[in-house]
């Protein structure tokens, strides 16, 4: 707070006498020896010149002093403040030497004591008069104070003031305000960082007048510094001519070898320019050795090491060792944290580790550090940081000076449910400059938000008095159309969803939905499966939700990925998830604290209920092996929750038979040496831990379609509309068919599109055979096992109760005797067919089987025919399910089903001919 003014006319002008009481021999009654008056006002001049001499001053009568020498070297601002009574008395007995006001000025804003405010008048009357110092010290004062409180009032220096006050100093060749303007062209935030503007001001502190008599070591050391620091920002920075950067090599390449204290950056230079082969031959695995070599000694050369050693460069991949280097070095090197964090989050090495990775990027002052963590945020907008406003401000600074990435981060995190950060009108006002500016994403942005409450569920849109009209959201919309873009379609899906601006119309909103997201928009994915989840404006449809969240969440959405999690409880019926959806993923969700409702309040007690039912329904299909291996994978995807404290309470939310199984898993891979009894303690959490760090991160797999879609036939044997041509004659003769040949004539047709993998043929053999005696005549007990599973695991549109119809076949085959061959055929179609690897996927097919007599025994004595290890007492039981899976997988596809289709085409292009 400042003081009252009249508290400041007296630090002004009622000051502390100095020695020899000059100004109290004007109040005293005595009159004090000339002699000693003129002595203490000369050595209060003498004192204030030595200590406070202002650079480039012409009337300067000592060496100019530095504003960053004005402080004492051991902080003791008590120094400094004998310095300003000794300048405000040399000022004010000398009046005459204007020198003096100035040298003053700078002591009272280095202190920065309250009433400062009072001064800038003065300041800013020496700083129009063209002193350079004055218009640093305008510079400095908004420096200071620029992160002050709203109860400190308005600044007392604007932002664009101090700034071009900061210019106009080192255009005169002011040298601490040329070290500024580096500072900021390299680092930011007031200025946008630019290399070649930090060559430029280097070559001006070379070329910058003397700042006064006698300049000093600083002066010399400062300029003698800049031609390598040109030298090195060339070379490690983008936008330099190659005939540039080889004049920057040669220089840095000498001062490297020189090997003289201080060379250590241009050794990094160096490396840097052997790394990329700027200025110089490119040779990777030099640099690679060089930092090797360097790495002990040099802390600040362990960043670029770690990075080519996550990518492999100049030698081997070893991210692992890249992460341990960074961790280590977090606390002393910039760099390390950001570059940590990246790492963390790409789930190469190790699983993701958001939480981590947002400490880091929080931690850092590098405004892109807080550009990648708006951005994570907004996917993580659960999460919570310290001190959110310190992100604000940097991203803000970013945005005035007018950094690429910056306001639109900002803006999005201001728009997002983060409710650290949600401010929609500081965003829109942010926007709208943007928008007015031609990025379109910035005007999409600001036009999907003149509606408060767009995406609400709960409260109705209401339009904003400022910004864009009806007529203009309608132009702007119809315009985005015409050029495709995702956002204009996807603004007008959510007005028509709501009544606003159009009239209400669920099914041309969903329309839009569909549009949008064919163009790639990830928000218009998870809002088109909502809509086929709910049936807005188009029939319910499970395995098209399933498809557009999938698809989302293979982009990166968590929102997708925990609308599939928490879809898959509800899919005991259709089994058209896999448990990496309904089980991993949940757990890896739960692992990072995703949606978490009882985090830090309901204990070791938040597992068991917000897991609850998770182990049961569509997952027991699976069996207890494959579900603890699902689990297991979950701390491979999200290994945060290996933490104890979450340990602990999770491990109490599993099912005995699963933390046994899991136990099992760990000893017989020689992780856990205990007995696995199911007690989940500390050695089976070390075990675990050990385990995950073994097999690293979970692989990424493609879009979940296999529950949904048929395996297509072989690519390149026949265009689809061949298919399409012979199917519908093929069909309309099998309706036609009166005789018994013909029937039969019809039914070769069918078996021949089904060999080739066409699903309609499949199912009408499949739906027929256990009820006409002439489909049998034609296809074998064999082909229709195979037809069958195709059906059960493909579930294509319009076939229903295709279970019952297999359990009537699989009958009909007992009845004639045949079931032998259904335990062989099954064998070959697992190998064939990798969606019938998935454990959930045949548990809850091969739970069908028990139902038909004698086809579990075909399986079971199928299986030890063929040698397969590990199988149960029951050809449908878990141990056999998961031996054929394990010996699908090792043994490879068996050929069958390619053989079948490639004759099936040669055959039907004779049709064709």
């Amino acid at each position: 707070m400042l003081r009252p003014v009249h508290t400041l006319v007296l630090s002004c002008l009622a000051l502390t006498p100095f020695a020899g009481g000059a100004f109290a021999a004007q109040t005293s009654s005595e009159k004090p020896d000339d002699t000693a008056k003129r002595a203490a006002l000369a050595e209060a001049i003498s004192a204030c010149d030595r200590g406070a001499s202002v650079p480039l001053d012409r009337g300067a009568k000592a060496p100019p002093v530095q504003y960053g020498e004005l402080f004492p070297q051991d902080f003791d601002l008590s120094k400094l403040k004998i310095l300003a009574d000794k300048c405000q008395a040399a000022m004010l007995g000398a009046p005459q030497e204007k020198r003096l006001t100035l040298e003053w000025l700078r002591v009272q804003v280095a202190l920065n004591q309250a009433g400062l405010t009072f001064l800038l008048p003065q300041i800013k009357l020496l700083a129009d008069g063209g002193s350079p110092e004055a218009n640093y010290l305008l510079y400095e004062v908004y420096s200071v104070h620029r992160h002050d409180g709203a109860d400190a009032g308005p600044p007392p220096v604007k932002r664009a003031m101090a700034l071009d006050a900061l210019q106009k100093a080192g255009a005169a060749g002011h040298l601490t305000a040329l070290e500024t303007l580096l500072r900021q062209y390299i680092e930011g935030p007031l200025l946008r960082r630019d290399a070649h503007k930090v060559v430029e001001t280097a070559q001006r502190v070379i070329d910058a007048p003397a700042q006064g008599q006698s300049p000093g070591e600083w002066d010399s050391q400062f300029r003698a510094a800049m031609p390598l620091l040109i030298a090195r920002t060339t070379l490690t920075e983008d936008g330099f001519t190659s005939d540039e950067q080889q004049k920057a090599f040669h220089a840095v390449e000498t001062d490297f070898q020189s090997g003289t204290n201080g060379s250590g950056r241009s050794a990094l230079a160096y490396i840097k320019a052997l790394r990329l082969g700027r200025g110089t031959s490119q040779d990777a695995a030099k640099a690679r050795q060089l930092l090797e070599a360097r790495v002990g000694s040099d802390q600040y050369a362990i960043p670029m090491l770690a990075d080519m050693l996550a990518k492999g460069e100049g030698g081997p991949a070893d991210g692992k060792r890249a992460i341990a280097m960074l961790r280590a070095a977090t606390k002393n090197v910039a760099e390390a944290g950001p570059m940590l964090a990246g790492l963390l989050m790409d789930g190469k090495f190790v699983g993701r580790q958001p939480r981590e990775a947002i400490q880091l990027l929080n931690a850092s002052w590098d405004l892109d550090a807080g550009i990648r963590l708006a951005g994570v945020l907004l996917d993580y907008d659960g999460m919570q940081i310290d001190n959110p406003d310190q992100l604000v401000g940097r991203l803000s600074d970013g945005a005035d000076a007018g950094e690429p990435g910056a306001a639109l981060a900002l803006a999005r995190l201001q728009l997002s449910d983060n409710q650290q950060f949600k401010n929609e009108d500081l965003a829109r006002a942010m926007l709208k400059p943007l928008a007015d500016a031609g990025d379109r994403d910035a005007l999409w942005l600001y036009a999907s938000t003149q509606y408060a409450n767009l995406d609400s569920t709960s409260y109705q849109p209401s339009r904003r008095d400022d910004g864009l009209s009806d007529d203009q959201l309608k132009a702007l919309i119809d315009e985005g159309e015409a050029k495709k873009e995702q956002q204009a379609y996807l603004l007008q899906a959510k007005l028509m969803r709501k009544g606003a601006v159009y009239p209400q119309d669920d099914q041309k909103a969903t329309a839009m939905l569909i549009n949008a997201a064919n163009l790639g928009s990830v928000d218009a994915m998870v809002l088109l499966g909502d809509a086929y989840d709910d049936g807005l404006g188009i029939d319910k449809n499970p395995r098209e939700r399933l498809h557009a969240w999938r698809e989302a969440a293979r982009r990166g959405s968590l929102k997708a990925k925990s609308k599939l999690a928490n879809a898959f409880t509800f899919d005991s019926f259709d089994h058209l998830m896999t448990l990496r959806e309904g089980i991993t993923d949940r757990i890896a969700l739960y692992n990072d604290g995703i949606g978490r409702m009882g985090a830090g309040v309901l204990g070791n007690d938040a597992a068991s209920i917000e897991l609850s039912g998770l182990f049961s329904g569509p997952a027991s299909s699976a069996g207890t092996a494959a579900i603890a291996a699902a689990v297991m994978d979950a701390f491979r995807e999200a290994p945060a929750g290996l933490a104890e404290d979450n340990l602990v309470g999770f491990g109490k939310a599993l099912p005995d038979d699963i933390r046994a199984a899991i136990e099992t898993t760990l000893k017989s891979e020689g992780f856990y040496a205990g007995e696995p009894k199911g007690h989940f303690g500390p050695d089976a959490r070390k075990a675990l831990a050990a385990w995950v760090d073994a097999k690293g991160p979970l692989a990424e797999i493609p879009a979940q379609t296999a529950a949904t879609q048929q395996t297509a036939p072989a690519s390149g044997l026949l265009a689809n509309e061949i298919i399409d041509r012979i199917g519908k004659k093929v069909f309309a003769q099998a309706q036609a068919a009166k005789t018994d040949k013909q029937k039969i004539a019809a039914i070769k047709q069918l078996d021949l599109l089904a060999r080739y993998g066409d699903l309609p043929s499949r199912w009408a053999l499949v739906r027929n055979y256990h009820q006409a005696k002439v489909v049998r005549a034609v296809v074998t007990p064999e082909k229709v096992t195979r037809y069958a599973l195709d059906i059960l695991v493909s579930k294509p549109a319009g076939v229903d109760k295709a279970e019952f119809e297999f359990i009537f076949d699989l009958t009909q085959i007992a009845q004639d005797r045949k079931s032998k061959v259904v335990g062989s055929a099954t064998i070959q179609a697992i190998r064939d067919d990798p969606r019938l690897q998935d454990p959930l996927t045949l548990g809850a097919i091969m739970g069908q089987f028990a139902f038909a007599p004698d086809a579990c025994d075909s399986v079971l004595a199928a299986a030890k025919k063929a040698g397969v290890d590990g199988v149960g007492s029951d050809g449908c039981d878990e141990d056999t399910r998961t031996a054929l899976i394990a010996f699908a997988k090792e043994k490879g596809a068996s050929g069958v089903d390619a053989a079948a289709r490639k004759a099936a085409a040669d055959e039907i292009k004779t049709l064709d001919a």
